[in-house]
């Protein structure tokens, strides 16, 4: 298995990641391979603290779709993983997605625990990107899978190397693979700790970013009208998108106190949100794609 990162974040944050996986790096020949766009030295530690891994330098403003695809190009493994830089995974994740794509399932992911716990914006922040693949989840085939704990058979993404190389988002990725009738499935048990912490501001700008990228990708051949209509639909977004964190949270019966009390937070991120799908709607993705971190 290939396991695929893009490096957004600098370092610290991915040297959490990679040593997460370092002790799994021998268990059924696991390569990593990291594409890094950060001109802070962080290429420099990476390589040095990190022999182990396959490394690429990219320009600064490479979106991270498209950091994806140069890494992917350079992995050998009949899977091929993918993990976002401020991810923490399993002492056994190697291993269970590994076994896991011993089935027919061409692609295969898990769900997330948020281990950023400390402040209330950070849960917010977790709330509204993760909500519906929030631990604890039941196995089985789903219509909606993360894009940062997930493997695919390399047949997959050779099917698809046309978006894969066009640098599109891994949930519009997603809907073309299961348009054509690809299930995709979900394990509970390959969990990865998402671990992200930062200030309201930047999670604000982060959202009006990947809003505007994902509205101006989706939809650039879409005819203005049907976009203008859209935009309008935009403005509804916080409450649809907040009944639907809400739901998730009771059927889990968990993080209630967490979910209440970030509220405030979760409701100004999701007007972010709103604000930026209307934006790409009408404008499209302008440079926000490589403002994504």
């Amino acid at each position: 298995m290939s396991v695929v990162i893009a490096s957004v974040n600098g370092f610290p944050i991915i040297g959490e990641c990679l040593d997460s996986l370092h002790e799994q790096c021998g268990v059924g020949g696991v390569e990593v391979v990291v594409a890094n766009r950060c001109k802070n030295g962080t290429g420099e530690v990476l390589k040095q603290k990190y022999p182990w891994i396959k490394f690429i330098e990219a320009p600064p403003q490479t979106p991270i779709p498209h950091l994806r695809a140069m890494a992917i190009r350079e992995t050998t493994g009949d899977i091929v993983a993918v993990l976002e830089d401020h991810c923490i995974v399993d002492t056994d994740w190697a291993k269970r997605m590994i076994e896991a794509h011993c089935s027919d399932y061409p692609v295969i992911a898990g769900p997330l625990r948020n281990v950023a716990c400390d402040k209330l914006v950070d849960w917010a922040a977790f709330f509204c990107e993760y909500s519906q693949f929030m631990y604890p989840m039941p196995d089985g085939e789903v219509e909606n899978i993360p894009g940062n704990n997930v493997a695919y058979k390399r047949w997959v993404l050779e099917h698809f190397r046309n978006l894969v190389e066009a640098g599109v988002w891994d949930s519009i990725l997603h809907e073309k693979i299961k348009s054509e009738h690809l299930p995709l499935r979900l394990i509970s048990s390959i969990t990865v700790g998402h671990k992200m912490s930062a200030s309201l501001c930047w999670f604000m700008i982060q959202k009006f970013h990947f809003a505007r990228s994902f509205a101006g990708m989706r939809f650039a051949s879409s005819s203005y009208f049907r976009r203008v209509l859209y935009s309008a639909g935009s403005f509804f977004l916080p409450l649809i998108v907040l009944q639907r964190i809400f739901l998730q949270v009771w059927r889990r019966g968990t993080y209630w106190r967490e979910f209440l009390l970030s509220m405030p937070f979760l409701i100004l991120l999701l007007f972010s949100w709103g604000i930026g799908e209307a934006v790409g709607y009408i404008l499209g993705a302008g440079s926000s794609e490589a403002k994504v971190a």
